[in-house]
């Protein structure tokens, strides 16, 4: 069954399910599909002279096993730079002041063009206050990368290896992702 097959007011089925904005033949009440959108953190952390980037591995679907930037779906109540820091807190264990998080680049992704991807860069980190990983149903390990070379090989989705190669980039940074454990 497609999503939105029936009135949210009314219960009638909508006739056609194939397209948005859909209009009840019954109450005339209109669904809409608006955008979801994403926030993705990228968080510096200074490691021993380098600095990388913050990232975990998926615990869950889709792409489990692979490496992704943190974040998530944007909730209702928050700001997309508070979603960042709480994707940050609840997938890697680390807290950011929501208010330090500047905009790096937005994009659609495909095949669904109405998932907004807010990617923000946090102020850098010393590896040295990180806490304690403690694996979630979200994430099951934390790393970081320190170069944009071959990330499409380790990472989940395209996206975050276009928005990594961006903040290295703007940093002159080359090489190897020489992923970590941290």
């Amino acid at each position: 069954m497609a999503r939105d097959s029936f009135c949210h007011s009314c219960g009638a089925p909508f006739p056609d399910t194939s397209r948005y904005p859909r209009r009840c033949t019954q109450c005339r009440t209109e669904v809409w599909a608006n955008p979801m959108p994403v926030t993705i953190a990228l968080v510096p952390i200074e490691d021993d002279g380098r600095t990388g980037l913050l990232v975990v591995r998926r615990a869950i679907q889709p792409q489990l096993g692979k490496l992704g930037l943190v974040g998530g779906f944007l909730e209702e109540h928050e700001s997309w730079t508070e979603g960042a820091a709480r994707e940050t807190r609840e997938e890697a264990g680390v807290v950011l002041d929501a208010s330090t998080i500047e905009p790096l680049w937005f994009a659609s992704s495909t095949p669904r063009p109405n998932r907004v991807l807010l990617f923000g860069a946090a102020k850098p980190i010393a590896v040295a206050s990180l806490p304690p990983f403690l694996p979630s149903h979200e994430s099951s390990e934390r790393g970081l990368v320190f170069g944009p070379g071959k990330l499409l090989d380790v990472f989940a989705f395209g996206l975050h290896v276009e928005a990594a190669q961006r903040w290295f980039s703007q940093r002159g940074i080359t090489g190897e992702h020489d992923y970590r454990v941290r």
